[in-house]
């Protein structure tokens, strides 16, 4: 059984919640019928398992699937499988930062917005570093700082690759003032959101001070929207104990929060002068 979150996984288990809630049984009904554990069957149905097809086909069998139904359960089975070896730093990874890692292999667009930081997908290797050096022990392994750097790098591919995702990032005033690791990391840091918001992909806006309050001043949020239609979007809010996957309706929420903060940012234009500005206060 392969454990381990992905949209695939997502998708198959929403494939098969109405299936059974059609049928009318219990989970435990279910388990007994068709001999699959319910630590299997409630996995699988959450997106957090894959079982294997056989035990699936029983359990699809069990709870009156059409035949229609059990070759789109297969289409969907033989897709949720996601390799993490797809992420080269994945064993590194909490499970909840490799499964946003995961979701931006396959997003068409990306909404964030960071009160604290520069997002990690505009990150120079300097800045990386910085970060974590100030945040490592939520990453497995002591020398995690050694490896942010290219890390970051791979996830910057998607920005870059031949189809790359559309990015939108609305950041702080503040995360442009904050000296992480010093000046000279921050004068680079700062010519690489200039040069980055010159991509036609990429689309930069900055919170000034003098907006106040809105609607996300903790940490940082993500929206992941996918090329199907019935796909909806994938949410991910960043806490002190790691990243926090949020669905359905709080992903509603996520996606209205960011919108009203888009509405009170610069302009893409005055952004880059503001961030120019705050670059020039650092010298040469």
């Amino acid at each position: 059984m392969a454990i381990g979150s992905t949209r695939g996984k997502r998708r198959l288990g929403r494939h098969i919640r109405p299936i059974l809630e059609r049928s009318g049984l219990k989970l435990d009904e279910v388990v007994k019928q068709s001999r699959v554990s319910r630590p299997t069957i409630s996995r699988m149905l959450s997106g957090e398992a894959l079982a294997r097809w056989p035990a699936l086909s029983m359990v699809l069998d069990v709870i009156g699937a059409t035949p229609e139904e059990k070759t789109r359960a297969l289409q969907l089975w033989e897709v949720a499988d996601v390799d993490p070896s797809a992420v080269e730093h994945a064993r590194d990874l909490p499970a909840n930062y490799k499964r946003l890692r995961m979701d931006e292999l396959e997003a068409v667009r990306e909404r964030t917005l960071d009160s604290a930081h520069v997002p990690g997908l505009l990150q120079t290797a300097g800045y990386a570093e910085a970060v974590a050096r100030a945040t490592h022990r939520r990453i497995i392994g002591d020398s995690w700082d050694s490896r942010a750097a290219a890390e970051r790098a791979e996830r910057q591919e998607a920005l870059t690759r031949e189809n790359p995702i559309d990015y939108h990032a609305l950041i702080d005033e503040a995360a442009l003032h904050r000296l992480v690791g010093g000046a000279a990391v921050m004068r680079d840091q700062l010519d690489h959101l200039v040069a980055m918001a010159t991509r036609p992909n990429v689309t930069i806006q900055v919170l000034p001070y003098w907006v106040g309050a809105y609607g996300a001043q903790t940490g940082a949020m993500f929206l992941l929207k996918f090329a199907q239609p019935d796909e909806p979007e994938a949410g991910y809010v960043e806490a002190l104990t790691g990243m926090v996957p949020v669905e359905d309706e709080e992903a509603e929420v996520l996606s209205a929060v960011w919108d009203d903060a888009a509405a009170l940012a610069l302009t893409a234009e005055d952004s880059v002068s503001l961030i120019k500005a705050v670059r020039d206060t650092l010298g040469d």
